[in-house]
């Protein structure tokens, strides 16, 4: 099963800053910034499951879209993420988040109407990129159109605390992010705390 991630027309997801920048011979730098909004129902088509990037696409200009396949030899590569969370019995956004409505993607319906919202900002990179995918990034104009998660039981990981960028507790779900860009939902948290890692 995988799920795809359409920067643009999924209503739960809004950048509101990115950069992609070229390091040759073999590097893709990005920052973002954003938020996503998240509810119970949505977490739940998740639980016990972890999301794995399996693909990053890369808008050069209108007419062309350069595919990053995170399964060959590139993969990813998590420096920093920072977080906000909104909670749905809380009034107020964390500092510096805007308000954001609740909308489903085309692939989950929720009946949930108090989400929760994460502020999110991360850079990082996509390391053994392959020329023939770093060439027509380097002379274009790139923004992020999507991203493909395969979605796998939960990644086990050798325990080191390298692996782990930060873990949520978030409307009753345990999320871990690692630098690999592997997300995993697990249950049984009550509340939100925020652990960066």
């Amino acid at each position: 099963m995988s799920v795809h991630v359409d920067i643009g027309e999924n209503r739960n997801v809004r950048l509101t800053d990115e950069r992609i920048e070229c390091r040759p011979p073999n590097r893709i730098a990005f920052a973002a910034e954003g938020v996503i909004t998240v509810t119970r129902e949505l977490l739940g088509e998740f639980e016990g499951a972890s999301l794995k990037p399996v693909r990053v696409d890369i808008s050069v200009d209108e007419a062309r879209t350069v595919r990053a396949d995170l399964e060959g030899p590139a993969s990813i590569r998590l420096e920093t993420v920072d977080v906000g969370v909104e909670t749905p019995d809380t009034d107020d956004l964390s500092p510096g988040m805007d308000s954001v409505s609740a909308s489903a993607d085309d692939s989950v319906e929720s009946t949930d109407t108090s989400p929760g919202a994460i502020a999110f900002s991360v850079e990082g990179a996509i390391v053994d990129v392959p020329m023939e995918t770093l060439d027509p990034i380097t002379d274009g104009t790139p923004s992020l159109e999507s991203v493909v998660f395969a979605v796998d039981d939960p990644v086990r990981t050798d325990g080191g605390s390298d692996d782990v960028v930060f873990s949520l507790g978030l409307l009753g779900h345990r999320i871990v992010i690692y630098r690999n860009g592997a997300i995993d939902v697990g249950t049984g948290e009550k509340g939100v705390d925020v652990d960066i890692l």
